[in-house]
């Protein structure tokens, strides 16, 4: 009980800075967009214990004008409670940029590593999720094409889900990402709030409205960019014997 009620203050915490954090970086925003993302989660039971899980994403700019990332992540998680997970993966992204004004595809390779809790009270269920990154990002060389460099990521999900029906429920929560290799140490930060249909069992449909706030720098130029996305995604549970 006491432990239950250690990580549950340490989750509030989390709340409250990811939000301070949130307001402070909004004062240095400069930039502002519109965005659309699309994507597909998938979870595979093999055992009681382990899953497959992995999702494929589509993420557009100024609405659907312009492709800004793809990306396809896997991995396999373990339960070692009912509401305590570990996962571990791989992932893959492209990532629009720019190099003398034309538009480029710079390739992004990422292990993962996530540390997952679920605290129940009563309808109600507050997740948190740890996960680091570690990173290999294309660099925008005119010579040296396939270049990379290395950068590690610490991020933080915190999530409130609360049901409406036996059909709808609702979610509010926020993310803060942390990075060690540049001058800001927080790299993006995010909040969002969102519904999920439960078409069946082992589909549901989730839109969702996603704030988020990125650091980016330009040569020597520094600054935040402000985006307003809109996220509509499909959650496939496959049973443990198909």
């Amino acid at each position: 009980m006491l432990k239950n009620s250690m990580l549950f203050r340490q989750l509030i915490y989390t709340i409250s800075l990811s939000g301070f954090c949130c307001q402070v970086a909004a004062q240095s925003v400069n930039t502002s967009s519109a965005a659309v993302w699309t994507g597909y989660f998938y979870s595979i039971p093999v055992t009681e214990k382990w899953k497959i899980l992995g999702d494929a994403q589509f993420r557009s700019k100024y609405g659907f004008s312009q492709l800004s990332q793809i990306l396809a992540r896997s991995g396999v998680s373990y339960a070692i409670q009912p509401n305590w997970t570990i996962s571990a993966g791989a992932a893959y992204f492209k990532s629009s940029g720019q190099l003398h004004n034309e538009n480029i595809f710079l390739d992004e390779y990422r292990l993962w590593q996530e540390n997952a809790v679920q605290f129940y009270f009563h309808h109600i269920t507050l997740s948190n999720r740890t996960r680091w990154e570690e990173r290999w990002l294309q660099k925008k060389l005119e010579d040296v094409t396939n270049s990379f460099s290395y950068a590690n990521r610490w991020r933080n999900k915190t999530t409130l889900t609360f049901p409406f029906s036996a059909v709808y429920s609702g979610e509010v929560g926020s993310e803060v990402m942390v990075v060690a290799n540049q001058s800001n140490a927080v790299d993006l930060l995010r909040a969002f709030a969102g519904i999920y249909m439960v078409c069946k069992p082992s589909f549901i449909v989730q839109l969702q409205y996603l704030y988020q706030c990125q650091y980016k720098s330009i040569d020597a130029i520094h600054y935040r960019d402000n985006q307003h996305i809109v996220r509509l995604n499909i959650i496939q549970k496959f049973p443990q014997k198909l």
